[in-house]
């Protein structure tokens, strides 16, 4: 670290404390004799600590100068005027100062060694219980842990927002567990990289080719993977990559990878006569998905005799004709315990699934719907006239800050209440997330899953949605009628040239379907910065707020980080130095459109309107910037109707949102899309990742760039391919049970 002050000083009050996150601000008088406001993650800290901090001096617009912390050293006071500042201050749970004061007067200069050790001493103060005694001890040791702990991660060099997780997950032994395997923050949980744990495994004297090391880094390939989408990996591609990683000798790894298999940490399985390599849990889910879903495809239903009278009244009451592929699919819930509606855009689905409720609420059973996202949700609300949750809130999925981990409260211990379930953006479904929802079902409900097969594959890992279509054994309706045709759609119209191959009239330039010629990536940047800030609002009548700049790339000069600053500075210009933070390259104003780029399933929200609370925002969920609170470390965003507060330590799972990947789009739609189609990896030139994009505009499309590479993306239709051996479960379980 560069360029950093130090100052040196006891802390002489606390100002402002987020028990949570750790950040605090508090006044300091300098060994120099001034005095400094201090501000930073330091979890814990007390009066009359003495410090020793590294960092730099900021001039906030409200609070003056403030001395940002980035490295602090902190020893507790050893007087008795100090003890008693310190535990006066609150510091520790259950002790205030009138407790403070007994305690200092009865123990002295052993106060802290009493609470440390000695618990039971406490309680021959009046007033204070053994449960109290035990309470202030486990407070008080806790705080010596995760001084520990900070110390640990500012000798590494590591996020400082570790801490109360590594604290979590592995209590008062922590520096023990993790000086003798730094691998272990390789895990989901802490996401730190293999190259950093390998980087502080050589300063503890870990060997290259220790079992510990080798064991890491097949555990940290089979998760990375999972980012890429992959369920397993093959044995034999395991090894390599893991090779490739760390040099490890193939015998070695070897003989890690079968001690893995032997404690169960990884399993080995056998699928169409290739050796392959899961994480447990991963093994697990996927068996379980293969196994609901066979069990529910032999569930025996027999349709209700007056089912075509009730679809026939269904028409009358929705205004609508159903086609036969309509038909089929409100059929086939009540023929299937599973059952699967795929279609393009404007073929009909959310008509059926509004044809579905009817049908179930005429039948009295009791119907759930859910999707992926909160925006994919609400539009399900929006269309059907009932409400849709989240699949996270439907589960009442809540975070377990001990295992780290989502658990859901719906289970087989404990499952839905309901007779039929509904899931639409099915595509977007993960394998970890199927088989959350199948150990929520009771043995008797129903599912329905609504999707578009040909659109991106979920972010996580596997590909559910089109597996169940594509192992036939599942009853499965394509809607291929495209309602919206008639009603002068060229969105609709190119999506399903695309689909099938076909390249698009770019010549047209009509209704709501436009591409605009540019070969250069400075003349398209310009035009995406006059079409989202003047051009579509003053020709359509379409605010920015509803236009979406959608591209392929995060890098390039056409890529989100590039057009996020530009399209940043002109709809949301700077203000004012208090209405904007500064967090490493990027910059945050209020009023910015922002998006979750992971999930945080243990942060709160509040809904404004109602006053509810509740905790989780995920990734890919869309919010404003409304305030920014330097003093407090605190800025607050609204997603929809949930106002989160990030402290400033949390900003790096926010990034701006006015440009955002095809990826990131799933689940979304938008009144105005803008995509930029320009030269980038070929392996981001697919038909999959042009159809999705066009598929997220509602009102109007605008491609921007060169109609040759338009035209490859359609040729190229080779899908990434991700391991998966769902397919193959499914149908091994249906012939052979």
């Amino acid at each position: 670290m560069e360029n950093l002050i130090e100052i040196r000083g006891t802390v002489t009050n606390i100002i402002y404390r987020n028990e949570d996150n750790g950040y605090c601000v508090a006044n300091v008088e300098l060994d120099d004799g001034g005095e400094t406001v201090i501000v930073g993650t330091m979890p814990f800290l007390g009066a009359a600590e003495y410090i020793s901090a590294q960092g730099n001096y900021t001039n906030h617009s409200e609070y003056g100068m403030q001395f940002a912390v980035a490295v602090l050293d902190r020893k507790l006071p050893s007087e008795l005027r100090g003890i008693y500042d310190y535990l006066s201050s609150k510091t520790v749970k259950g002790i205030g100062p009138k407790t403070a004061r007994l305690i200092v007067d009865k123990f002295g200069d052993r106060t802290f060694y009493v609470l440390a050790n000695q618990p039971e001493e406490l309680c021959k103060i009046r007033g204070i219980t053994r449960e109290k005694a035990m309470d202030m001890s486990y407070s008080f040791n806790q705080q010596n842990t995760m001084r520990l702990i900070l110390d640990y991660l500012l000798k590494y060099e590591l996020p400082l927002k570790l801490a109360a997780g590594i604290y979590s997950e592995y209590g008062e032994h922590a520096i023990k567990i993790l000086t003798d395997n730094p691998y272990l923050l390789c895990s989901e949980r802490f996401e730190i990289s293999f190259d950093k744990a390998d980087e502080i495994a050589k300063k503890l004297d870990i060997g290259p080719q220790s079992a510990i090391r080798l064991r890491a880094a097949l555990l940290y390939e089979l998760n990375f993977n999972l980012q890429s989408g992959h369920v397993f990996i093959p044995e034999a591609k395991l090894l390599d990559i893991t090779r490739m990683l760390c040099g490890g000798d193939y015998f070695r790894m070897r003989q890690e990878l079968d001690y893995l298999y032997s404690v169960g940490e990884v399993v080995r399985d056998v699928v169409s006569d290739k050796v392959i390599s899961y994480l447990r849990n991963y093994h697990t889910y996927e068996n379980y998905v293969a196994e609901s879903i066979v069990r529910l495809s032999k569930m025996k239903l027999v349709k209700p005799s007056d089912f075509e009278r009730r679809c026939n009244e269904i028409q009358g009451t929705l205004s609508i004709t159903l086609n036969e592929e309509q038909r089929e699919a409100l059929s086939a819930p009540f023929e299937h315990g599973i059952s699967v509606i795929t279609g393009g855009p404007g073929t009909g689905k959310t008509t059926t699934i509004q044809g579905l409720i009817r049908l179930f609420e005429h039948y009295g059973m009791e119907i759930a719907l859910a999707a992926p996202t909160g925006r994919a949700a609400k539009r399900m609300t929006e269309l059907c006239g009932v409400e849709a949750k989240t699949i996270h809130r439907l589960l009442e999925g809540s975070y377990s800050k001990k295992e780290g981990v989502m658990r859901f409260m719906r289970n087989l211990e404990n499952p839905l209440d309901i007779d039929v379930l509904i899931v639409d953006e099915g595509s977007m479904v993960d394998m970890k997330l199927a088989s959350s929802i199948f150990y929520a079902l009771k043995p008797h409900a129903r599912v329905v899953f609504v999707g578009d097969k040909d659109q991106l594959p979920p972010v996580g890992s596997g590909t559910f949605f089109s597996d169940i279509v594509e192992s036939k054994y599942v009853y499965s309706t394509k809607l291929s009628y495209v309602f919206r045709q008639g009603n002068g759609s060229e969105i609709v119209e190119n999506a399903h040239y695309i689909n099938a191959g076909l390249y698009p009239d770019l010549s047209r330039n009509k209704g709501d379907f436009y591409f605009a010629s540019v070969t250069g990536s400075k003349g398209a940047t310009d035009n995406i910065v006059s079409l989202m800030s003047e051009r579509i609002p003053r020709a359509f009548g379409i605010e920015p707020e509803n236009i979406q700049v959608i591209t392929p790339t995060r890098q390039m000069r056409c890529g989100t980080i590039a057009l996020n600053k530009l399209l940043q500075n002109v709809l949301n210009p700077m203000k004012g130095i208090s209405k904007e933070l500064r967090f490493g390259s990027v910059v945050f104003r209020i009023n910015d459109r922002v998006m979750q780029i992971k999930n945080n399933y243990d942060i709160m929200w509040v809904n404004p309107n109602t006053g509810e609370i509740g905790t989780g925002i995920f990734n890919g969920d869309t919010g404003v910037i409304t305030a920014i609170d330097k003093s407090a470390g605190i800025m607050t965003v609204i997603f929809d109707d949930k106002e989160v507060n990030y402290s400033f330590d949390e900003l790096n799972q926010i990034e701006h949102a006015y440009a955002i990947t095809v990826h990131k789009s799933q689940g979304s739609e938008y009144d105005a899309v803008i995509i930029p189609i320009f030269e980038m990896p070929e392996r981001l030139m697919n038909r999959s990742i042009l159809y999705t994009a066009i598929t997220r505009a509602k009102k109007l499309l605008i491609i921007v760039g060169r109609a040759d590479y338009v035209n490859q993306m359609v040729d190229s239709n080779n899908k990434n391919k991700r391991y998966s051996a769902l397919k193959t479960r499914i149908r091994y379980y249906y012939e052979n049970t």
